[in-house]
């Protein structure tokens, strides 16, 4: 994101945000199921027959959507979804939940971690990307200023704007911006750096007891890493102990990671380089407005793609970032197609004296630290 879209809309060094699962919630909406909000406040039991097919409402904290999944399969609970929510928000969205066996859970799988279930359903209910209308944010922004109103004018402002569709920073990991890294990796078939960077890079934002894991693991001390990898470091331990059995880092990679989260770091990296490539559009032409009304929709960078004046921003970007290297994997690459602008919808905004709260909707796959990053720009923090 080399651009802000909208210098106007800032509000100025008086708002700061820190976003966490308390100040930054997500409530999926889905065309005939509604908006996954769940009534009452404490999690249900949670019970099911062998091959049952239900849906129900996920919500969780710190938790990424892949990695709940890969938590409730592990217990015999195969969910499919609409969309990816990330982990540092507190989120709720619909899943379609098969048990591949008897289930009974009394209590809920943990305390980040939650199923609402809300009744059986056959075959024909499958996920479908076109039935995603959106999701709903609730955000508290917090401001030292005795009169709110100008902040009010800017918010309402910034609703009859349009912005570039950037990706935004949890794509990519907050806490270890590394998810495009390892995606690059992978595609060109550079196993052994993507096992590398994704047990071995480190970072200054997380505990101590990983980042002593971390380094183990860079020592070659594979064993003592594993041993001191925090549980809920699912990827990173069934990556080190699938390595440590196979010697080989391809294995431990495309076995100890399920496929859906071998493609969701290829696609960081595509992800990538489209921000790279809207930044690169921005600036030729001009304005939002003209990218929006010139380029309605770019295909994320991939080998192979058809040349136009729109998609030539995309290839560009691709042949500077693997120019030398021969080897790519083109069946990695995922063939789709993003919107290069939005516009926040439904926005409402309350001010009290320290706080501001403010709901508003987004389009499926738009990402709402995009539009707050124009709102607060270096004052806009994401996890910690």
């Amino acid at each position: 994101m080399v651009y802000y879209s909208r210098p106007e809309v800032y509000l100025g060094d008086v708002v700061r945000a820190s976003l966490s699962s308390g100040t930054f919630k997500v409530y999926e909406e889905i065309y005939g199921l509604g908006v996954a909000r769940p009534s009452g406040g404490s999690c249900p039991a949670f019970r099911c027959l062998p091959g049952q097919r239900m849906v129900a409402v996920l919500c969780k904290r710190g938790l990424s959507t892949l990695e709940a999944s890969w938590i409730l399969e592990r217990l015999g609970v195969r969910v499919t979804y609409w969309g990816i929510k990330d982990a540092e928000a507190s989120s709720c969205q619909f899943v379609i939940v098969k048990c591949l066996r008897g289930i009974t859970l009394d209590r809920p799988v943990s305390r980040e971690l939650c199923l609402y279930p809300l009744g059986d359903v056959g075959v024909d209910l499958i996920p479908r990307k076109h039935q995603l209308s959106g999701n709903l944010f609730e955000v508290v922004l917090r401001h030292s200023t005795v009169d709110p109103s100008p902040i009010l004018q800017h918010i309402e402002l910034s609703a009859r704007l349009s912005y570039l569709n950037y990706f935004g920073y949890q794509r990519f990991g907050t806490v270890r911006p590394i998810s495009h890294l390892v995606g690059k990796a992978i595609a060109i078939g550079d196993y052994l750096e993507a096992l590398n960077i994704l047990i071995g890079f480190r970072s200054d934002f997380e505990s101590p007891t990983a980042s002593t894991a971390r380094k183990l693991f860079s020592e070659g001390d594979f064993e003592g890493a594993l041993r001191t990898f925090p549980r809920r470091f699912i990827v990173e331990r069934s990556v080190l102990r699938k390595y440590i059995e196979t010697a080989d880092p391809r294995r431990a990679i495309l076995q100890g990671l399920p496929r859906g989260m071998v493609r969701f770091f290829v696609e960081a990296y595509q992800s990538y380089l489209f921000n790279r490539a809207l930044s690169s559009m921005g600036e030729a032409m001009g304005s939002v407005d003209d990218v929006g009304t010139k380029c309605e929709v770019l295909e994320l960078p991939r080998p192979g793609l058809s040349l136009d004046s729109c998609s030539k921003f995309s290839q560009q970007v691709l042949q500077e970032d693997l120019a030398t290297r021969q080897n790519i994997d083109k069946s990695m690459f995922v063939r789709t197609f993003r919107e290069t602008v939005f516009r926040p919808k439904d926005i409402e905004v309350k001010a009290s004296p320290n706080t501001i709260e403010l709901h508003f909707k987004l389009s499926r796959g738009c990402y709402a630290t995009v539009y707050l990053r124009e709102l607060l720009r270096e004052n806009l923090h994401i996890g910690s």
